[in-house]
């Protein structure tokens, strides 16, 4: 009896197409995919294409919703199918109880059961055509139209966990005072601590809705949603995570609220009253601009409360709000405080006042390269108090009075960066392909050799402590931290995995770890007392 309730309790809250877009995708015309032989790489369905001619992914894709969602698809599918395998692998390796993933799965779909309530017409047909367009192999777990609604919300899903892997983004505006050219130059770190198919085959998305404006998204294969993206028109929008308070379960996922910025947005102000105009789950801070008025905004957004901040200067974003709005919100002030938003924040501002009137293409990817902490402080690879801790999934430069984007080509923001012409790729315009943006000699320098192989030996140990092999586990965590001393990660994981057997070497590790500004709070709460803690032991045992 059980069962069947539960049955019946999953059919009533699965997420379903539309039946009219449904019934439409079984009668459209479905162009077949042609893989050209002159030139490799690239696909064709219809008017819309992809290839990797440059490192990024490129989709162009034309059409009604139902020829975007069916493109898309079709030209995307061995990137889908790979990321989804991975996907539900992780999620089998982390949660391997059959019932945990059943209950959790239940909860989750309760919670969310109004996800598609904000959700508009097309997007909704889009979703079913991508759905409907490609094999479901873990349709057994949930359906793949109700798995890509998810997957276009895990931005907001997320965003209430210590954790969330979109905690760490940091991004800016240069408008017209701030740059020679006079010029609206952006730059932005999108940080999302995901797998690393995300960064290693990250696209560049071109759309071309029928009868809207067409706009460039930058993010992965898949992707209907935005979450950094620039129109035809020269209307600039990203998204950094926040925190506060006033959650709630039903609105607009980001990602799709700012799809529909970049598909009808014209001006700077109609871009700041669609986000103003629609209710959301949660808090996020928005960077706007406009490269026809060299322009910029930042728009700090929660389920009731919104504060807009323009200006033709430099606007730093990371994670927090400073708006009396949001002084007194404790979620707000712990993110700011706790995690790692306040010190990128503190350096972001110290950087662009350091070049404010001098902010061009290459100054923009000097910013987001910084790996120092404020006042100029040396960190260790990767610590996340640094504006680039070597986890961007994407890094882009743009000047949107030029209309031009540049895309990291990876690792992260470390590789170089490709150029778009974007009047070309929206407008059709004739126009040259833009140089590229240079690599970062620390890609291959020998600290960042070292770090990566401090890298591998902490996911070894990490693995090893999990399989229960304690000794495995200290020795690779040692060689974690002798490949790269000031692994900050490396060194507070070593003395954690000491403390229960040794604890006066754990402290010693400790006091290193203290001196390596580590990121979070807590883990220095932590650290300073066990270190007390040890001297206390062995002040009374004397040794």
């Amino acid at each position: 009896m059980l069962v069947l309730v539960h049955r019946g309790l999953l059919r009533w809250l699965q997420l379903t197409p539309p039946r009219e877009a449904a019934l439409a995708l079984a009668q459209h015309a479905k162009p077949a995919l042609v893989v050209s032989r002159e030139a490799p790489g690239r696909r064709q369905v219809g008017r819309s294409f992809s290839h990797r001619a440059r490192g990024v992914w490129e989709y162009h894709l034309f059409g009604d919703a139902l020829d975007l969602g069916y493109a898309h698809a079709s030209l995307a599918l061995p990137l889908l199918e790979e990321t989804e395998r991975y996907m539900f692998a992780e999620f089998r390796h982390f949660v391997p109880s059959v019932l945990a993933r059943a209950a959790l799965k239940t909860a989750v779909l309760f919670r969310y059961r109004h996800l598609l309530d904000g959700v508009s017409t097309d997007l909704r047909t889009e979703m079913t055509a991508l759905a409907g367009s490609q094999p479901d192999p873990f349709g057994d777990f949930l359906p793949i139209y109700h798995r890509i609604q998810f997957y276009h919300a895990l931005h907001d899903i997320t965003q209430s966990l210590e954790h969330s892997p979109f905690l760490g983004c940091t991004a800016f505006a240069a408008g017209a005072t701030a740059t020679p050219t006079g010029h609206l130059i952006l730059g932005r770190n999108f940080d999302f601590e995901g797998p690393p198919i995300f960064d290693r085959d990250k696209a560049v998305l071109f759309f071309h809705p029928q009868g809207k404006l067409a706009f460039a998204s930058v993010g992965w294969a898949g992707m209907v949603g935005v979450v950094t993206g620039i129109n035809a028109m020269g209307v600039y929008a990203s998204v950094n995570a926040m925190r506060t308070t006033d959650n709630q379960v039903s609105g607009v996922p980001v990602s799709l609220l700012i799809r529909q910025v970049m598909e009808t947005a014209k001006t700077l102000d109609e871009a700041i009253e669609i986000l103003r105009s629609q209710p959301v789950m949660v808090p996020d801070l928005y960077l706007l601009g406009d490269g026809k008025s060299a322009e910029a905004a930042v728009v700090e957004r929660s389920p009731t409360r919104f504060v807009v901040k323009r200006s033709r200067g430099t606007l730093p974003v990371a994670n927090h709000s400073e708006s009396p709005e949001f002084a007194n919100d404790p979620e707000n002030s712990r993110l700011r405080d706790e995690l790692t938003s306040g010190a990128r924040l503190t350096r972001l501002r110290e950087v662009l006042a350091e070049r404010t009137g001098a902010i061009d293409a290459p100054g923009a990817l000097a910013i987001l390269r910084d790996k120092r902490g404020p006042g100029g402080i040396e960190l260790g690879l990767g610590n996340r108090r640094a504006l680039d801790a070597l986890i961007a999934t994407h890094s882009v430069v743009v000047d949107a009075t030029e209309m031009i984007l540049w895309v990291s080509k990876g690792p992260h923001a470390l590789g170089s960066y490709v150029g778009f012409d974007l009047r070309a790729a929206l407008r059709g315009e004739d126009r040259p392909v833009p140089p590229d943006l240079p690599t970062d000699p620390v890609l291959d320098s020998p600290a960042h050799r070292a770090y990566i192989e401090a890298e591998q030996a902490l996911a070894e140990s990490r693995a090893q402590q999990t399989a229960s092999q304690p000794v495995r586990a200290v020795e690779k965590a040692r060689q974690a931290v002798a490949h790269a001393p000031r692994h900050v990660d490396a060194r507070k994981h070593l003395a954690d995995l000491l403390w229960p057997v040794a604890p006066q070497e754990a402290a010693a590790q400790y006091q290193v770890f203290l001196t390596l500004s580590p990121p979070y709070r807590k883990d220095i709460r932590q650290a300073e007392e066990r270190v007390r803690a040890a001297e206390l032991s062995r002040a009374k045992t004397g040794r």
